[in-house]
């Protein structure tokens, strides 16, 4: 089953990185990404601005079959994330499935993010929070979508 969450990063450039790291793993196999947005606050800008669907490429018939084949990301969902932004900040909000936690978690060591939604069960967040040393909403080390 399919986990949307969104993580938040410090500086505006964190997001792209995160992108990265999971397009990456999708490749290995390791996660199976269905649709990423990133939305990025610039520090003197007036607001934030989002950019949806930013794991689709290629062709015009491989970005289609993809599309169909999987969910996407409710734009009212990404306007919600927004709410939770602050200047100098990005996000990337994932749709993913059949994470491999152990391959995540390396991928993401070091990198301080903080789980801002999802659509995880309570136990499934206490768990990610458990394992990542997230202390009472301190920026925690925790990589993207963490399905127990």
């Amino acid at each position: 089953m399919s986990s949307l969450t969104a993580w938040r990063f410090d500086g505006t450039e964190e997001a792209d990185d995160a992108v990265l790291r999971l397009k990456r793993l999708d490749d290995q196999k390791l996660i199976d990404v269905q649709d990423v947005a990133v939305i990025r606050w610039p520090e003197h800008a007036s607001g934030p601005s989002s950019q949806e669907h930013v794991t689709r490429e290629g062709g015009m018939f491989q970005s289609m079959a993809k599309k169909m084949s999987h969910s996407n990301i409710d734009s009212s969902t990404v306007e919600s994330v927004k709410g939770d932004m602050m200047p100098g900040t990005s996000a990337v909000v994932l749709l993913s499935d059949n994470a491999d936690p152990e391959a995540v978690t390396r991928a993401f060591e070091g990198k301080s993010m903080e789980l801002i939604r999802s659509d995880l069960s309570v136990q499934q967040e206490d768990q990610a929070r458990r394992t990542f040393g997230d202390q009472g909403g301190e920026q925690p080390n925790q990589p993207p979508n963490q399905p127990q």
